[in-house]
């Protein structure tokens, strides 16, 4: 019964979706489910009554109910969520205003006007729910005032109406401002998150992606070829005697080398590329759909940019060249093994007169396994 209703609530859920979906998809199911069951008990009530009118109203409600229930869950769309959505507030509206001509049970039916409020204002929204409350208000009003009392079937006293539309606006402005304040929270909380997530995948030197975010795109770059059957190629840039830079000019302008030398690779990378701070001086390429040979080309330009355009430190000029090792990535060639490639291609590179590209595939050397060791 229990694991029943867990599916049954959790139906519709998605990983994909935001949690602010997927807790009112959650919410919707619940009071579906919960409106759906009073509404067939008091509808059968009603019937063995003998009160036929009242007990298809119920009935019809019940339907309606479940109907908003299925569709946010079969159709599965923004504008079927709004729709089903729609549906359960009409519903409970309907319901109240009838209970509030009708009078209800020893004329009790008015009290459950109370729960339109805070469900309006949390399925609908702020926005919306604001519309909606003040809309059903004015409908209370003309039903409770205008026409002289015609609408009613029973009688209520003006001292009693007054005071049951005073409370009722009471507490619609403070379900208005609950969920204005938790809007407001959310949204704030939302941003938030959104900054700590860009700051644990960006450098804040560079601005760039860092290694985690790197690494991310590496992962989701290597999905799509294991899909596709393409490939795609990745390099790792290191800035050539780097230490010597920072001892002469100090770590605070060799900071400003490396946000220069950023730009300068950014500036003729194709938008579909990634670049991203590796660590320290190193920086990796990400270069979609694009083989070996596309991104050795690709590199060989920027090297003779950065090679064309000295950097200018506190209005000196500085000419500073880069080693770059490359390696393609098949779905037959893991991406920690590429990495090992490029790393050896990039030593190699270092070792054998620095300033120029290397690509794995034009070296004779030792295994793939081989640790890189520091230069």
């Amino acid at each position: 019964m229990l694991s029943a209703l867990k599916q049954y609530v959790f139906s519709g859920v998605s990983r994909h979706y935001k949690d602010e979906t997927n807790r009112r998809i959650m919410v919707v199911n619940l009071f579906s489910a919960v409106g759906m069951s009073i509404t067939f008990l008091l509808g059968c009530r009603a019937f063995f009554a003998a009160e036929y009118s009242l007990s298809t109203t119920l009935f019809t409600a019940s339907v309606v109910f479940a109907i908003s229930q299925r569709l946010q869950v079969r159709v599965a769309t923004p504008r079927a969520r709004t729709a089903s959505i729609t549906l359960l507030i009409l519903c409970l509206m309907v319901l109240t205003l009838l209970l509030l001509i009708t009078g209800g049970k020893d004329n009790t039916g008015p009290l459950w006007i109370y729960l339109v409020p805070p469900v309006t204002m949390f399925f609908a929204g702020f926005i919306r729910g604001l519309f909606s409350l003040i809309a059903f208000t004015v409908v209370s009003a003309i039903v409770m005032f205008g026409f002289d009392e015609a609408i009613l079937v029973t009688q209520y006293t003006y001292a009693f109406k007054t005071r049951l539309l005073y409370s009722f606006m009471t507490v619609s402005f403070l379900s208005a401002f609950y969920e204005y304040s938790r809007q407001k929270s959310y949204d704030t909380a939302l941003y938030l998150s959104e900054q700590f997530e860009r700051q644990a995948k960006h450098d804040h030197l560079t601005q760039l992606l860092n290694r985690r975010g790197a690494q991310q795109c590496l992962e989701r770059e290597y999905a799509r070829i294991v899909r596709n059957k393409s490939k795609f190629s990745i390099a790792i840039a290191d800035i050539d005697r780097f230490k010597s830079i920072n001892d002469t000019l100090g770590h605070e302008q060799g900071d400003e080398v490396l946000v220069q030398i950023s730009k300068v690779f950014t500036t003729r990378l194709r938008t579909q590329d990634i670049l991203a701070r590796w660590g320290g001086e190193e920086f990796m390429f990400i270069f979609n759909d694009t083989d070996e040979a596309g991104a050795v080309e690709a590199l060989e330009q920027i090297r003779k940019t950065l090679n064309q355009a000295p950097l200018n430190i506190n209005g000196h000029e500085f000419h500073v060249t880069s080693s770059f090792g490359v390696s393609e990535v098949t779905p037959d060639i893991d991406i920690s093994c590429a990495i090992r490639c490029a790393d050896k291609a990039l030593y190699h590179a270092k070792d054998n007169g620095r300033d120029q590209v290397c690509a794995i595939s034009t070296l004779n050397s030792p295994p793939l396994s081989e640790q890189r060791t520091s230069f």
